[in-house]
């Protein structure tokens, strides 16, 4: 088998068993993602309209300010559903569950016992502090859901053992009771309603069902197994059921819904005839009242909303259709598509190929999703994509360096004059293998040497190169560092190996801050001859590392290898984010104590890396930086705290003072972070490139 046919099995293999087994931390992502279509579909005017059946009775802010606060007198509930005489059916997402005046609740038990038609809610619980009253409980069975057909002996429903019941002289005039439960996902939101529980061996409905089924005097049937409820049908169509137990809501815009403030109703300013034929919703909106849900479309939905759209979404089929084995068919495509790309031999060619991919199937997912109610996964295919290219494209890579790496060998018979004095001195270093030892890593880097590299002939670039690494080099040396390798225009420079070198890691920021100071006099003769001005971006790290030959017995290559290499060669590449010339880990800085003038810019989780360091900037030792990296870090020590607001205005101050680039990263994102808080605030930044 090829690597790039076993490249693709894996990949396909692995997202597979992602998009089957679900893991939660993936699917927070693809989740939120899914969510981003009700946003375009309300932007491309195609959003489902709430059935003009439905009518919300809102205990709102008006309602509050007018009558008082909740909870009111069980008199005003029962004036409420009186005024509600005409409706079919009015379903309360309000629990009376304690006794309150008998007069009251006298009160409210004539008014729904009256009306005939109402539908009281109730919940249940995992845990309870108190007895549950055999009454009450004998009045839930009746409400108990009988038309459906086991599958199998084990039924994959929900049990909760405990339940929250209105008081028996209320629940007794009612038509039904329909439980008020909701379950978010993982990430919190609330995308789905709950079709269904078991209850002491009996199956029970939700307000919205028990609501359906008196409003159109149509039952429903389900079939229950393991898997949980396998079929559902209602008004002789099969109902689209989500992860065995559950309706995904469609979710419509919530000014779309019909809504009445409930004082409006009490006070009689609403006509009666207003709600004849329509399914009534009693519950609360205002936010103060604490029945809000987080949802797809708004961070405080009202509970008694999901009930309303559940009931809509049934009596209009406005259902969201989710096809599994359409979504794993479209992984297994997507992810092959960067395997048959690799028949262009040019990358270019291939990217272009891949453009279509990227752009069309999200296209063809959102419109399927807006105008035909089918849900097409993006997250899995999309990711199998991904990982598909990038594998097979390293796949090319390290084909191509293999072939780069022959033509090398052929050419590549010196070494440096440093090694080549150990080897004459001992020459078991030649030898395979290494030795462990506490080093510090210098990398340094041309900014910008790509288009740079573009502006010039071949002859002056080679002309400037050569001019810029010697004074570098000789600074490094001078030093008592030792030169690992030039990598085009980086240097890898190792201090304490293979020699020991006393204070190791001061004598690494000394030579980088001389490189720095040597480059800006070198830069007007650069400016002069080759038209460019050259800047840099030095990473330092202090740490064990192997070093010795790492190469072959045709071929040796004394270098160091290990997780204190990779890190110097991240804090290298930081510096172009944070707009610095030089960067220091925390285990550098704590070498060097107060040697150097540095200021703190956070804490970095670099890629390939799981643990955060903290990482400094170096600077030269003037009284304007001092003033600046004092400044900054009060800033800074805000955004820790998580005082986004203030630490933006601190750093918005350091940027204009002194023209400082960092504080310009750190604004942005103060402003990212006020727009979009974090769940749970660390300070640490997530470097995603290298």
């Amino acid at each position: 088998m090829s690597y790039r046919l076993l490249g693709l099995v894996l990949v396909v293999g692995i997202l597979s068993l992602l998009f089957w087994s679900k893991p939660q931390i993936l699917e927070r992502v693809a989740l939120r993602i899914e969510d981003t279509k009700f946003h375009v579909r309300s932007l491309l005017g195609a959003d489902p309209q709430p059935s003009e059946k439905v009518v919300v009775v809102a205990i709102d802010e008006k309602s509050v300010n007018e009558l008082g606060r909740w909870p009111w007198s069980r008199k005003v509930i029962a004036r409420l559903i009186n005024n509600l005489s005409e409706a079919r059916v009015v379903a309360v997402d309000i629990v009376f569950s304690e006794k309150e005046d008998p007069q009251n609740d006298e009160a409210l038990a004539r008014s729904v016992a009256g009306h005939g038609r109402v539908i009281l809610g109730y919940f249940f619980r995992l845990s309870s502090t108190q007895s549950e009253d055999p009454e009450a409980l004998r009045l839930l069975e009746d409400s108990e859901f009988l038309r459906f057909k086991l599958n199998s002996e084990v039924v994959g429903l929900l049990e909760p053992p405990y339940v929250e019941l209105n008081i028996p002289e209320i629940s007794r005039g009612a038509i039904a009771l329909g439980y008020l439960n909701s379950e978010p996902d993982p990430d919190g939101i609330y995308r789905k309603y709950t079709l269904a529980y078991i209850f002491r061996g009996g199956v029970y409905l939700p307000l919205a069902l028990q609501a359906l089924r008196f409003y159109e005097g149509k039952d429903f049937y389900m079939e229950l197994s393991e898997e949980g409820i396998e079929k559902l049908v209602y008004k002789g169509k099969e109902v689209p059921i989500y992860d065995g137990r559950f309706h995904k809501i469609n979710f419509y815009a919530e000014d779309k819904l019909k809504l009445v403030s409930a004082v409006d109703v009490i006070e009689g300013r609403v006509e009666k005839e207003f709600f004849k034929g329509k399914a009534v919703f009693v519950g609360a909106t205002e936010i103060g009242i604490y029945d809000v849900r987080p949802t797809p479309m708004n961070p405080a939905t009202p509970g008694v909303f999901l009930h309303a759209f559940t009931f809509s979404n049934f009596i209009s089929s406005h259902f969201i259709k989710s096809h599994p084995l359409l979504d794993l068919f479209s992984l297994v495509l997507l992810t092959g598509v960067p395997v048959v790309a690799q028949r262009l031999k040019n990358f270019r060619g291939r990217f272009v190929g891949y453009l279509p991919v990227l752009l069309l199937y999200p296209v063809i997912s959102f419109a399927l999703f807006s105008y035909a109610g089918v849900e097409l996964n993006l997250f899995y295919p999309m990711s199998g994509f991904l990982l598909s290219l990038l594998t097979q494209e390293g796949i090319s890579i390290l084909v191509a360096e293999k072939d780069v790496r022959e033509l090398r060998r052929a050419f590549s018979s010196y070494v440096s004059p440093q090694l080549l004095q150990i080897i004459t001195r001992n020459p078991d270093r030649l030898k395979l293998g290494g030795e462990k030892r506490r080093v510090t890593v210098l990398f340094s880097d041309i900014r910008g040497f790509t288009s740079l590299s573009e502006k010039l002939d071949p002859e002056s670039l080679v002309n400037l190169l050569n001019t810029f690494l010697t004074p570098m080099t000789e600074v490094i040396l001078k030093n008592g560092g030792m030169l690992d390798k030039y990598i085009g225009d980086a240097i890898m420079a190792l201090f304490n190996a293979p020699v020991s070198v006393e204070r190791h890691a001061e004598k690494a920021c000394s030579s980088a801050l001389e490189m720095v100071k040597q480059l800006e006099d070198l830069n007007p003769e650069f400016e002069k001859n080759y038209g460019v001005k050259l800047s840099i971006g030095v990473g330092i790290n202090t740490g064990e590392a192997v070093v010795g030959n790492m190469g072959s017995k045709q071929r040796f290559d004394y270098t160091a290898i290990g997780d204190t290499v990779n890190l110097a060669s991240r804090l290298e590449g930081l510096t172009k984010l944070y707009g610095v010339s030089i960067i220091l880990s925390e285990f550098t800085k704590e070498e060097v104590g107060e040697t150097f003038l540095t200021r703190k810019l956070g804490v970095v989780r670099v890629k390939g890396k799981e643990k955060a360091v903290a990482i400094y900037e170096l600077l030269e030792d003037t009284e304007e930086n001092r003033r600046m990296a004092e400044a900054f870090e009060r800033a800074l020590d805000e955004y820790m705290r998580g005082n986004f607001e203030t630490a933006m205005l601190l750093f918005e101050e350091v940027g204009i003072r002194f023209g400082d680039r960092a504080s310009g990263v750190f604004v942005r994102r103060c402003k990212e972070l006020i727009e979009r808080p974090p769940e749970r605030w660390t300070g640490i930044y997530v470097a995603r490139e290298k």
